[in-house]
C-alpha cells in the first residue's frame, strides 16, 4: 500500500495559536460551505429554467415539475422556485466569499434591477450580513423612492394616499329591520330596545363589553379592522381573518387597493410574493381598512404592518403601509378604479 508523502504542518505552540488557527479553519470550512451551495442552487436553477425553456412548458407543466423534484430531491417547491429566480436574476454569479444563499434569497426580492444591485454592492462593501441586509431591504419599502428615481432620469411610482381608520369603530345603520351596528362586509349586529333609544342612525360606535358612543370620529375612521394573516394567495391579493367585533373573526379573500402585481406564473410575480411574504412574517400585528368589492369579489383593502423592533423583540418597529411598499419596491404598478372597469366608494 502506497504511504502518504508527509509534509511540514503548523504545530500550534500555545493555546492562543491553537484557538487562532482553529477558528481559522472553521471560517474557511464555512465560506466553502456557504460557495457551494450558492454554486448550486445557482445550478439546480438553471437546470430547471432550460429545461422548461426546451419544453416551452405552459404553467401545469412546469407546477408538476417542481411538486415531482421537491417529492425526490427533498429539497421544498418554494426553495426550487427560488433558485430559478436566482436564475434569471443572477445569470452569472461569481460567488464571493462573503455572500450566501440568504443573501442572494433576499436580494432577489428586489425586482428592480437597479436597486438589486445597488444593494449587491452596499452589501460586498459595508460586508452585511443577510439580517442586516434584510433590514435594508424592509427600509427601501419605507422610503420614498423620488430622489433615488429623479437621479436616474425613471419616473417614480405614483404612490397612494393610505386610508386608515380605527379598529372597532363602527356606524348604526337601519336597512328597514330597526337600528343596528354595520360590521362591514354586509353584517350587521341589531340593537335590542334600549341601545335602539340611545343611538341614532348615523352615529359612529365602539364596540367592547357594552357599545358606546365614539365622539369626535367622522366616517374616514371606519371599516377598519385587526387582522390575522392565513396566507399570501399572490403579491396583492391575501387571504385574512378579520375581528369585526368582539368574538366574530370573519376570513376574507382581500386585495390590495390601487396596484396590481405581475401574474404569480412570472418571475416578477413570484418575487413580489416572497416579498409580501417576508415583510408580513415579520409583523407583529395586521391593520386593514376595507374598501368595496372589485370586479372578483375581492374586498379592496389598504393594509398596514406593524414590525418588530430593531432589537427583534415584540413590537415598536416601524409601521409599514404594504400598498406603496409593493409600488415603492417596483413589485407592482398602480392601476385605478377606471382600470378595474368598478369603483372605489367605501362600503
Amino acid at each position: 500500500m502506497a504511504k502518504r508523502a508527509l509534509t511540514r504542518v503548523f504545530v500550534p505552540k500555545t493555546y492562543a495559536e491553537l484557538r487562532d488557527a482553529v477558528l481559522a479553519v472553521v471560517h474557511q470550512g464555512r465560506q466553502e460551505i456557504d460557495r457551494a451551495w450558492v454554486e448550486s442552487y445557482h445550478e439546480v436553477g438553471r437546470l430547471i429554467h432550460v429545461h422548461l425553456l426546451f419544453k416551452k412548458a405552459r404553467a401545469a407543466y412546469g407546477a408538476g415539475v417542481f411538486a415531482d423534484l421537491a417529492s425526490e430531491s427533498g429539497i421544498s417547491s418554494r426553495t426550487l422556485h427560488e433558485c430559478v429566480q436566482f436564475c434569471r436574476y443572477f445569470p452569472i454569479v461569481r460567488a464571493p466569499a462573503q455572500l450566501t444563499w440568504n443573501h442572494y434569497r433576499v436580494l432577489c426580492q428586489v425586482a428592480d434591477s437597479e436597486r438589486r444591485n445597488a444593494l449587491l454592492a452596499q452589501t460586498l462593501k459595508h460586508g452585511w450580513l443577510s439580517p442586516e441586509l434584510e433590514r435594508q431591504v424592509r427600509a427601501l419599502a419605507l422610503s420614498m423612492p423620488d430622489t433615488a428615481a429623479a437621479a436616474r432620469n425613471v419616473t417614480p411610482a405614483k404612490l397612494l394616499t393610505p386610508r386608515r381608520g380605527t379598529p372597532g369603530l363602527h356606524l348604526i345603520v337601519d336597512r328597514g329591520d330597526g337600528p343596528a351596528v354595520d360590521l362591514g362586509f354586509k353584517l350587521s349586529q341589531s340593537l335590542d330596545a334600549v341601545q335602539a333609544r340611545r343611538f341614532a342612525q348615523g352615529d359612529i360606535v365602539r364596540l367592547g363589553d357594552r357599545i358606546t358612543r365614539a365622539d369626535d370620529t367622522t366616517k374616514a375612521d371606519l371599516f377598519t379592522y385587526a387582522a390575522t394573516l392565513r396566507r399570501v394567495i399572490d403579491g396583492d391579493t391575501l387571504v385574512v381573518a378579520l375581528d369585526v367585533a368582539p368574538g366574530i373573526l370573519l376570513e376574507q379573500k382581500l386585495r390590495l387597493r390601487g396596484l396590481d402585481c405581475p401574474e404569480l406564473g412570472t418571475p416578477e410575480g413570484k418575487a413580489a410574493k416572497r416579498f409580501v411574504e417576508g415583510l408580513v412574517a415579520k409583523a407583529t400585528a395586521i391593520t386593514v381598512n376595507t374598501t368595496k368589492p372589485d370586479k372578483y369579489d375581492r374586498y379592496l383593502a389598504d393594509v398596514f404592518l406593524q414590525m418588530t423592533s430593531e432589537e427583534g423583540r415584540g413590537s415598536g418597529g416601524d409601521e409599514i403601509f404594504l400598498n406603496n411598499a409593493l409600488l415603492a419596491n417596483g413589485h407592482a404598478v398602480r392601476k385605478d378604479a377606471s382600470e378595474f372597469g368598478d369603483n372605489w366608494d367605501r362600503l
